[in-house]
């Protein structure tokens, strides 16, 4: 890959090791860049990664004897590591190689072939050509293994990674005082990054290693195989026991599709974040039907400190920005006068009486500035609609508990913002959720939401 330095480089003095010289090439995890100190600090990471990182780090350091010590110890507390696994054959195979000439073309795949013919090696029994998961069609074993490559490439590269201090994703514009949590997932990277909400600020407290759809990302519709990319919610917890083995220890649902999706048609169901089956500690890069999927520790980890309405932004990349971004404070600041203009507007604005107090036909002059007008006339709608008319009919209307995503696609630009409405009468308060579209210069309300 051009302009990637790989993470460790095998010494060429060492007997036996060029044919792992050459695989390691192979999977980008070589040519001289040591690893990150980061990596090994990282609390946040599973033990089981960061094992398996500290035997690459073994190999750097040239110690062959202690890199097959550790991957054996690892693989044998968690022998469904089918990545680590992968690490400890060909290590041992290179170990009983040394002192002869290795075959060309011999490396894993063969290996595993000849394993998988003699019916031995836990590796090769894990692998099995024709394996498959719920929906997915049968992966042979090269892509299998190939899978493994790209999987063990992604761990390394994000245990060096370098996020700028203080660095948020640019879509998070503004968190709600009660949300305590927020989850980027970088699908590139295979990667989950949880914030911790302190004071509004995001504080990255870890990240962890997801798989995403078979086809990647996109979803359009029901049974595509691909993950959907947006800004979405948590909706419930879903405990393991309540579960199909296949989704590991429990799950975490979504609000797929949310309003954007359904305004532009995209269809399907059943979008979790879930943990693995027992025979998997972790899953391909792009495996799943759909799900983001991580390993059990690590989805314990999610269902311990995530609740109700934490914001999931699922995209190919995140784009990182300083938390004082120019760009992204404009954008909250923005998103401020919008919601007070929509305060005005359902509490008639410019002289015209309050709009409370007339019909919602009456007020639908006043309401046109902030909502498109095919929302206005629309049956779902009404409902809410109606519920926003008697409760501008209090004093002091005001709004609490903001929260803003900003969100972007060559389809359009959003904003998804929740609130807390909250008049003279704090038991009548009600939770929405609203989605802005710009439309020309300026934004309005597309669809809006009454959450409880």
């Amino acid at each position: 890959m051009p302009g990637h330095k790989a993470l460790f480089k095998v010494p060429k003095n060492m007997q036996g090791l060029r044919p792992l010289r050459t695989h390691l090439l192979a999977l980008g995890l070589v040519a001289g860049v040591a690893f990150s100190a980061q990596a090994a600090a990282d609390a946040a990471q599973v033990d089981a990664e960061a094992r398996l990182l500290g035997v690459l780090r073994l190999v750097e350091q040239r110690d062959l004897d202690g890199a097959i010590k550790a991957a054996g110890e690892l693989t044998a507390q968690v022998p469904n590591f089918q990545a680590a696994q992968l690490v400890y054959a060909d290590l041992l195979r290179f170990r009983m190689g040394q002192g002869r000439v290795a075959a060309p073309g011999f490396g894993a795949s063969a290996v595993l072939r000849a394993e998988q013919a003699a019916g031995r090696g836990v590796l090769a029994a894990q692998l099995r050509p024709g394996s498959s998961t719920a929906g997915v069609e049968p992966m042979t074993l090269d892509e299998q293994l190939r899978g493994l490559q790209q999987e063990l490439k992604r761990r390394v590269e994000a245990s060096h990674q370098a996020l700028p201090e203080n660095a948020v994703p640019s879509d998070f514009l503004q968190l709600a005082a009660s949300v305590k949590h927020a989850i980027a997932v970088d699908a590139g990277k295979s990667r989950l990054y949880l914030f911790a909400n302190e004071g509004g600020v995001p504080r990255l407290l870890g990240n962890y290693y997801v798989t995403v759809g078979r086809l990647g990302l996109n979803k359009q519709k029901e049974g595509d195989q691909r993950t959907p990319e947006g800004i979405y919610f948590i909706s419930r917890q879903l405990a393991g026991s309540r579960l199909p083995s296949f989704y590991g220890k429990g799950a975490l649902t979504v609000n797929y599709p949310n309003d954007w999706d359904r305004y532009l048609g995209r269809t399907g169901s059943g979008i979790w974040l879930h943990g693995t089956p027992p025979e998997q500690f972790a899953r391909l890069p792009m495996a799943s039907d759909g799900c983001v999927v991580l390993s059990n520790p690590d989805l314990l980890r999610l269902m311990k400190d995530v609740g109700w309405q934490t914001p999931v932004l699922i995209r190919e990349s995140l784009e990182w920005v300083a938390l004082k971004n120019a760009g992204r404070e404009s954008a909250a600041q923005d998103q401020q006068r919008l919601l007070q203009s929509w305060v005005q507007a359902w509490s008639g604005a410019g002289g015209k009486g309050r709009a409370a107090e007339q019909s919602l036909e009456q007020q639908a002059e006043s309401l046109s500035g902030v909502y498109e007008a095919g929302f206005l006339r629309s049956r779902p709608a009404r409902n809410t609609l109606d519920q926003l008319s008697r409760q501008f009919k209090q004093p002091q209307m005001g709004l609490q508990d903001v929260g803003v995503f900003s969100w972007s696609e060559p389809k359009g630009e959003l904003r998804v913002v929740n609130l807390k409405l909250v008049g003279s009468n704090p038991a009548s308060a009600l939770q929405l959720r609203q989605y802005w579209r710009k439309t020309g210069n300026g934004w309005k309300i597309f669809s809006e939401d009454i959450l409880r």
